[in-house]
């Protein structure tokens, strides 16, 4: 079962939209609507004494670390600006990298597979998703236009390659989802779902292939979870999970791809995992499952005595 390791207060002042660790979980960063990132130094036993960054103006929507290889902590959110940071020599976190050319909100940031290269995406309201490249011998950014009419919610890079090409998913207020396909500079659409009938909310690739080559997952403003399969990213085999009528924030997979992760608006979080290529089971239900035949078992054994209903008064 799962276990707290460790808590502390936070010095936001209003919610917490994101957090991240970065890849030796020796930094735990985290987001707020309040344009605060603060950094928590794991190692550290005073946590008071951690850093806080205020380069946004409004809230901070996501923020996520690189691989190790890279170090950088990159950010979005309501004032439209990309933010790419990293330690200095006095252990300060620095703007390395700052991109002011969407022209509305961006809503989610992914970094690409570390063996292509410090590679980031970022995703907007204005429909655009644009790709920067921040090599040390290389410094160039493209966009990918009208990707989404209404905007772009989230997008989630592939650790897989196809005919040696980058893969991206992205969801978007169109109720679509689209899988691009290309390098920097030149993406093609391979794949458009039919309308989902609802807003994208989210999408997670699993980083690791599984029962099929490529799988992902969505969720959207009316409850629905899908699970999505293929062997060749042109014909998408799609598993519902979870009961439609929750309405479901974000979708994530582990490390390893063998559990989804499904947050709710109540705060709660379900954890799935893949039984075979059509099945799903939710861990946590599960576990519920087996101490409700445990009580029911007991009462069978040790019959308890119907007790009267207290009334209030």
């Amino acid at each position: 079962m799962l276990s707290t390791a460790s808590s502390f207060e936070s010095s936001h002042r209003a919610h917490i939209l994101t957090s991240d660790i970065d890849y030796y979980n020796k930094y735990i960063c985290t987001g707020s609507a309040d344009g605060v990132i603060q950094i928590v130094d794991s190692d550290k036993q005073d946590f008071r004494s951690a850093i806080q960054l205020q380069e946004h103006v409004g809230p901070v929507f996501q923020v996520m670390f690189s691989h190790a290889k890279f170090g950088f902590l990159a950010s979005c959110g309501l004032d439209c600006k990309l933010i790419v940071r990293k330690t200095n020599d006095d252990g300060e976190w620095k703007i390395v990298y700052q991109y002011e050319g969407h022209k509305s909100s961006t809503t989610s940031i992914d970094w690409a597979p570390y063996k292509s290269g410090a590679i980031i995406a970022c995703s907007s309201v204005d429909g655009t998703i644009s790709i920067h490249t921040l090599n040390s011998n290389e410094l160039s950014v493209s966009k990918i236009p009208n990707a989404h009419l209404n905007g772009v919610n989230c997008i989630s890079w592939s650790n897989q390659l196809l005919n040696n090409n980058l893969l991206l998913v992205s969801g978007g207020n169109d109720n679509k989802i689209k899988i691009w396909e290309g390098q920097v500079g030149m993406w093609n659409v391979i794949y458009e779902s039919d309308n989902q009938l609802s807003t994208i909310k989210d999408v997670s690739w699993n980083p690791t292939p599984g029962l099929y080559k490529h799988i992902f997952a969505s969720c959207a403003s009316n409850g629905r979870v899908f699970v999505w399969g293929s062997d060749d990213c042109c014909d998408w085999v799609q598993t519902e999970i979870g009961p439609e009528n929750k309405q479901k924030q974000k979708v994530s997979f582990s490390r390893f791809g063998t559990v989804l992760s499904v947050a709710m608006n109540n705060y709660a979080v379900q954890l799935w995992k893949q039984i075979d290529k059509q099945t799903w089971i939710c861990i946590d239900r599960s576990i519920a499952d087996r101490k409700m035949l445990n009580r029911q078992n007991k009462n069978q054994t040790h019959p308890t005595h119907p007790t009267h209903p207290t009334h209030p008064t």
